[in-house]
């Protein structure tokens, strides 16, 4: 059985639009390097250096030692002065146990992503919805035939694989708002609304690059499983992704099922 007989199928061909992270103006460089230096703690676990937090996040030695200095001086940081090492402070640890009480602390994310790309190949995503844009939170891969991809990196919401799985998992009503914001033609909306209902009984969304040479396929992760809503999407050469798109399929959802919840649907 081929996809569209699945309730897949190609969305609506809009023209999509990609944002990159240093595009935007209101982008704060010392904040978001503030959180990258955070992160980085989060994955080492251990005490750090400054030349070390300089070398694996790849700033300029002055850039971080005066951002390490201003993290200390609002105590978000503190610093052992013996060891020369920097460590986050208790002013954290409220914020943390926040996160691992809403996301776990078991790394199921990123252990889904890393297994579905290890089998699949291509790159793979996890995305959630920004405004009219679906943004990148994680991936793993190097992207589609050497194509650059990146953490908050946004995607058009309408016209991609990823906007159109997320967009299933919306009432009507919420979809016609932000398909408005998105400034998709009223005649258009029924078709819209048709496709999203489409994708919610099939449980996955497939869609082209512009240029036809990338396919993609996408499927909302549970609702109940995050406080926020993700997508994890899977995109590669159009001869090896849309050629073997139920056995994909079928690698996503099991997938799903052992790192995040076996509460999704089966295949129709």
């Amino acid at each position: 059985m081929d996809s569209d007989q699945q309730g897949g199928g190609p969305p609506i061909a809009w023209p999509v639009r990609v944002k990159h992270p240093g595009d935007r103006r209101s982008l704060s460089r010392s904040a978001t390097r503030a959180l990258d230096v955070l992160e980085h703690f989060g994955q080492v676990r251990a005490p750090l250096r400054a030349v070390d937090i300089s070398r694996a996040l790849g700033l300029h030695p002055s850039t971080t030692n005066q951002l390490l200095k201003t993290m200390v001086g609002s105590a978000h940081l503190v610093f052992h002065a013996e060891t020369k090492t920097y460590l986050p402070s208790h002013r954290l640890a409220q914020f943390s146990a926040w996160i691992l009480g809403a996301y776990g602390d078991d790394e199921r994310l990123q252990g889904l992503v890393r297994e579905v790309q290890a089998a699949a190949g291509g790159v793979v995503t996890l995305t959630t919805a920004n405004d009219v844009f679906m943004q990148i939170v994680e991936l793993a891969g190097s992207g589609p035939i050497g194509r650059p991809t990146e953490r908050g990196l946004s995607v058009s919401m309408f016209g991609s694989a990823i906007g159109a799985a997320y967009l299933s998992t919306l009432v009507d009503a919420e979809i016609a708002r932000l398909a408005g914001r998105a400034r998709i033609a009223a005649g258009d909306l029924p078709r819209v609304l048709d496709e999203a209902a489409r994708i919610r009984a099939g449980g996955f969304a497939e869609a082209p690059s512009p240029d036809g040479a990338i396919w993609s396929i996408a499927t909302p992760l549970p609702a109940s499983a995050f406080p926020a809503p993700l997508v994890i999407g899977l995109a590669g050469p159009v001869d090896q992704v849309r050629g073997n798109v139920v056995a994909l399929q079928e690698l996503m959802r099991a997938a799903i099922v052992r790192w995040i919840s076996r509460d999704i649907p089966c295949s129709p």
